[in-house]
């Protein structure tokens, strides 16, 4: 009597390793995002010096009386281009030999153009005074900065190493704050909830699996008893 495999073939939630990870990864974006936003339903509007000097618990900021130093930036480049700008923040009138507590990070086209320009402006003075000339409204600006500061494990885990190998004297607690950015809680309730979806759908594949082979091992030994 041929006795068939006690395997059963896999469902598509058998994601086995993948599944975890993507369990966790949402769970834990997800849950993050939820706690922001509901800890931040307006946005904190406070000066960078009073910034610095109070350090608040906020994710959400406006910053007002901000000096944006575009001449101390640098940038990631991706392919050959300007992927993402990181330009330190000050108070008005701070000196560049003060540490930088606050870097925003923009994406913006324009700034990321300007910077890179800067940046290939040659070695000759002609040609580095010809740069700056060209982006003089742009080196100093002062101007209120709104958006939301980074977070998690993953920005603390690799982001800082990364920051901290360029030359721009940051403070041990500086924070990056992405321009424009605001928290959204309908994002992240669906990456919440997808993450407990995707485990309640593992879940129940485990226990339909478990109950599978159990029926199966079940009618193996009544098969072999019958014998």
């Amino acid at each position: 009597m041929k006795i068939r495999s006690l395997n059963r073939p896999p469902g598509f939630t058998s994601l086995g390793c993948i599944g975890y990870i993507a369990i966790i990864g949402l769970l834990f974006t997800g849950g993050q995002g939820v706690y922001v936003a509901l800890q931040n339903p307006e946005p904190l509007e406070i000066t960078v010096a009073d910034y610095i000097a109070q350090k608040p618990k906020a994710e959400w900021m406006k910053l007002k009386e901000a000096q944006v130093c575009l001449a101390e930036a640098a940038y990631k480049s991706r392919l050959g281009r300007v992927a993402e700008v990181f330009i330190p923040i000050r108070p008005i009138g701070e000196s560049k030999d003060a540490p930088v507590h606050i870097l925003l990070s923009s994406e913006d086209k324009a700034v990321a153009a300007a910077l890179k320009e800067l940046s290939q402006s040659g070695n000759t003075v002609n040609y580095k005074v010809n740069a700056a000339a060209r982006q003089a409204d742009r080196l100093f600006m002062q101007q209120d900065i709104y958006g939301q500061t980074r977070y998690g494990i993953f920005f603390d885990l690799w982001m800082r190493a990364r920051l901290s190998k360029m030359n721009m004297k940051l403070a041990d607690d500086f924070v990056i704050l992405d321009d424009g950015v605001a928290p959204n809680l309908f994002v992240s309730l669906c990456l919440l909830g997808g993450g407990l979806l995707i485990w309640f759908l593992m879940l129940c594949n485990a226990l339909s699996n478990a109950l599978w082979r159990w029926r199966r091992r079940r009618e193996f030994h009544r098969q072999r008893a019958q014998q």
